[in-house]
């Protein structure tokens, strides 16, 4: 476990404790950005928490549900797929899905 500290204000010391692996990461992360790991979580609790554009609110006010239609019309879709031979195995989604997510353990 890696354990720094970080101060959000002249009276408040917090203590985190994380695995390594996402210590390293968010550590490779934040020099990208040319930040210490302390400004890079400021940035991000500050994301979290801002009033006039919170991560947890944002939404597209045009998206809808799906109609009965068009729920049908993709299940029709899929069902031509698969007779057509266009599909994936299980073990093909997962070669795929190793190699794009490898940096997880």
């Amino acid at each position: 476990m890696a354990i720094f500290a970080t101060q959000k204000s002249m009276s408040m010391t917090t203590t985190i404790s994380i695995p390594t692996a996402e210590y390293n990461r968010a550590k490779a992360f934040a020099k990208e950005r040319n930040l210490s790991i302390d400004e890079l979580i400021v940035v991000l609790l500050g994301q979290l928490t801002s009033e006039e554009d919170t991560i947890w609110d944002k939404h597209d006010s045009d998206v809808q549900p799906y109609t009965h239609e068009e729920l049908m019309a993709r299940i029709d879709e899929g069902e031509a797929q698969f007779e057509r031979g266009e599909f994936k195995t299980h073990d093909q989604l997962m070669n795929e899905l190793k190699e794009e997510f490898s940096w997880l353990k």
